[in-house]
Formats: C-alpha cells, sequence, structure tokens
C-alpha cells in the first residue's frame, strides 16, 4: 500500500482530487503512526507552497512606476483587466478551497483516532483468559472473546469508568474518596459500585450481572435502577424485561473461569450459544426438535470440537462441518 500513497497522492487529497478508492487506501494507510507522520510533514508542505495571499512584485513595480511617470490612466485600465481579476479570483478560491479540504481533513482524523489515543482495549483471544490489574488496582478477568475498554492515562475525579463488551469478574478496590466504578455494558445498562466483586455478562443475546460480595446499583435504559444483594443474578429477558433471582447452584455463571462448562437441565440452544461464545465458532442446529433437548453436567474442553464430540454421542447426532459454520442434525433413517 506504501507504494500507492505518495506525495502526489496526498497533494491531490488536499486538493479535494483525490478518487474515493484514494481516500479509502489513505484511511486505511493512516492507521500506521509512520503514515501519520509523513501524512503531517506532507500538509504542512503543502499549506507552505499555497499561501493565500500572492503578491506579483513585477506587477506591483510597474504600476509604481506609472504613477511616477503619469501613466496612471493605462495602468488602471490594466489593474482593472477582466481577464487579471478572473485569474486572480480563481487563484484565491482554489486556495481556499484547498484549505478548508485539508482543515477538514485533519478533523476527520482527529475524530478516527480519539479513541484510539484516549483509550486502552483489552482483548482475550479465543478460548483464552486475560488477566488486567487497572491503575486503581482493581482486579478484571476477561472470559474468551471479550473486550475490556479503560481510559489510557488513568480514571478521572469524578467517576472510574471502563466499557465492556463480553463476560468479565471484576473485583473493585474501594477507594479513601469514595470515587464509583462504573461499567458500561451497552444499550444504556451501567453497573455502579464502589468497591465489590462481581460477574458482568453483555453479548448479543443479553445481560446478566451476578453479585458474589458487596452491593450493585444496576441502571437500566428506562424504569427505576435495580439493587442487588449478595447472590443475586440479574438476567435480561425478551422485549427489555428481566428477573432477578438466587441460582441454585452458582457454578453454573461462574465455571467460565476454570475454563469449564457447567449445565443443569440446560436446552442445547444455549449450550451451542456457550461454546459459539468461548470458541469463535457459529453453530446451526437444523432440526427444531434437537435444540429443545437438555443436558446436565460438568464438562472442561480446550476447544469445541471435543465438546461438540461429547454431545455428539449423547444426543446421536450428526456434526457436519462446512466451510464457515458447523451444523448439528439427527441422523436420517435409512431403510433397509
Amino acid at each position: 500500500m506504501d507504494q500507492l500513497i505518495n506525495r502526489q497522492v496526498l497533494f491531490d487529497s488536499f486538493e479535494g482530487k483525490a478518487t474515493s478508492l484514494q481516500r479509502k487506501l489513505i484511511e486505511q494507510w493512516l492507521e500506521d503512526a509512520d503514515n501519520r507522520n509523513y501524512y503531517y510533514r506532507c500538509l504542512d508542505e503543502w499549506e507552505r507552497s499555497r499561501p493565500q495571499l500572492w503578491i506579483d512584485q513585477q506587477r506591483a513595480q510597474q504600476q509604481y512606476d506609472a504613477f511616477l511617470t503619469g501613466e496612471t490612466k493605462r495602468k488602471t485600465r490594466a489593474l482593472t483587466d477582466p481577464e487579471t481579476e478572473v485569474q486572480t479570483g480563481a487563484r484565491i478560491r482554489k486556495v481556499i478551497i484547498g484549505s478548508l479540504a485539508a482543515a477538514l481533513a485533519l478533523l476527520v482524523l482527529g475524530f478516527v483516532f480519539r479513541a484510539q489515543f484516549l483509550y486502552k482495549t483489552y482483548e482475550s483471544s479465543n478460548a483464552h483468559l486475560t488477566s488486567i490489574l487497572l491503575s486503581d488496582s482493581t482486579e478484571v478477568t476477561l472470559n474468551s472473546n471479550s473486550i475490556l475498554r479503560v481510559p489510557r492515562f488513568g480514571f478521572g475525579r469524578n467517576v472510574r469508568q471502563v466499557w465492556l463488551d463480553g463476560e468479565a469478574e471484576f473485583k473493585v478496590t474501594h477507594t479513601r474518596d469514595n470515587l464509583r466504578f462504573e461499567v458500561l455494558m451497552g444499550d444504556g445498562y451501567r453497573i455502579e459500585v464502589l468497591g465489590t466483586e462481581f460477574n458482568a455478562f453483555s453479548r448479543a443475546r443479553g445481560k446478566r450481572v451476578f453479585l458474589t460480595k458487596g452491593k450493585v446499583k444496576l441502571n437500566l435504559p428506562e424504569g427505576k435502577p435495580v439493587y442487588l444483594a449478595p447472590g443475586n443474578y440479574f438476567t435480561t429477558e425478551h422485549k427489555g424485561s428481566f428477573k432477578v433471582v438466587m441460582p441454585a447452584e452458582p457454578l453454573a455463571i461462574t465455571a467460565w473461569k476454570e475454563r469449564t462448562f457447567y449445565f443443569e437441565d440446560t436446552r442445547l440452544t444455549e449450550v451451542v450459544e456457550q461454546i459459539s461464545e468461548r470458541f469463535a465458532v457459529r453453530i446451526r442446529i437444523m432440526d427444531s426438535g434437537l435444540g429443545d433437548r437438555t443436558i446436565g453436567g460438568i464438562y472442561q474442553a480446550r476447544d469445541a470440537d471435543a465438546l461438540l464430540e461429547t454431545l455428539s454421542a449423547m444426543f446421536e447426532m450428526e456434526i457436519i462441518r462446512t466451510s464457515d459454520e458447523i451444523e448439528l442434525r439427527i441422523p436420517q433413517k435409512q431403510d433397509l
């Protein structure tokens, strides 16, 4: 890509002459820090070579000489020559448009890279856990395929705020000044604590919070906040509804920290969702009746294939792998 982006291409971009393809390539090219430095050097060079005020020294000297010799009438006509005015006006407009385009490009770049500059992102890879120690000594354990975003330069004076996409266990440190700690889970859900331990889940299939120690204030998209006591388990349901229960076996919620699956009369559809989230695989149940079957027990698996083979033997189902997904189906009976 570096061969496609050169000084002339950048100059064309500043002047608004770049094609849509070139603008897209420049945007991707700017993801590299060294390329951004070169971009700003070219921008500085381009601006210096195109001043907004252009002075024609030779013409000014001729006008002054004409004034001294009394030829002001002829020179005045030269000053008001329509062709000269058109050329000067076009040049000024071109410089103004180019400057505006350059300013707009800087604004866009600032907006695009703002999040990368102000926030640090932690990601846990497929089938792996990630341990994080935040600047306030709060401990976070990320489940597989989860993302945590935190302020790059430390928390502010009013709140300690992080963003979660996935699942994580938080052991929040209680500060001397009682600074609240918030976990933003998207869709208007926000956990608010001072110092406590809890498990938070925020994925496409819903929001869940399990409190193990202390207390939690959970702000909802609508309505009054929900306050959780130790052992409370908050889960969202369809159309924005939710429920708070005391699970009989909390291990079913926290088993992921031991890299295990805990099932208790769990429908195969939910089992498949858990496998997909942990191992980043796409699984489809091809027979509706198969998805309603339930399973119980504790299973440890380092990859999706091992657990699927176990399920295949239990449910007597076929596993069919295609280029982009795994299909589960009931075997077709063959007539003798």
